[in-house]
This record gives C-alpha cells, sequence and structure tokens, in this order.
C-alpha cells in the first residue's frame, strides 16, 4: 500500500510576539513567522516558500535577517534554546 505525504502549500497568519517578527529577503520577500513555521511571501508573484520549525522545539521566539540579507537566523524555544542559520534563496541550514 502506497504512503500519502502531506506538506504545507499556503499559511495563514502571523505571529506578533515573536521578536523581530517582520524582515525583508535580498529578494523583496517578505518574511514572518506563523505558526511553527517561518514564511517567505513573495508579493511580486504571489508565492510563499515555508520554512518548518524543528520538531523538537515549542516554537519560534525571534527572526534576525544579516545586513546582505542572505541570511535568516532563527531562535526557537525548546529544552534547550536553538539558533538556526538559513541561507534565503536555497531555504537550506547552513553550517
Amino acid at each position: 500500500m502506497a504512503s500519502t505525504v502531506i506538506s504545507p502549500k499556503h499559511i495563514f497568519g502571523f505571529r506578533c510576539d515573536v521578536k523581530d517578527n517582520l524582515q525583508f529577503s535580498e529578494d523583496s520577500s517578505i518574511v514572518y513567522p506563523a505558526g511553527h513555521n517561518v514564511v517567505l511571501y513573495s508579493p511580486e508573484n504571489r508565492t510563499q516558500r515555508l520554512i518548518p520549525g524543528t520538531l523538537e522545539s515549542e516554537g519560534i521566539t525571534a527572526l534576525c535577517v544579516s545586513p546582505n540579507r542572505r541570511l535568516l537566523a532563527v531562535a526557537e524555544r525548546a529544552e534547550k534554546a536553538m539558533i538556526t542559520v538559513y541561507d534565503l534563496q536555497t531555504l537550506k541550514r547552513r553550517k
């Protein structure tokens, strides 16, 4: 029997309790938290790209985009606090 994978395509909402909760990326996308995700919304294309929160965390607490607008730091609450850095073009974690 084949299994089905569900993945979100669009997220509605906004978390107002996150520090610096509205940022802009290099390509003029709007970066904001919604639920347990970070949304990159492109007003030109009316599309969203999503960065899911880590499974162990209790939620996003802060966002920060680098001065060159290419990297995004996401702080999450967990038993041990986490900060993850993402490349905003590829949405992959940076080491």
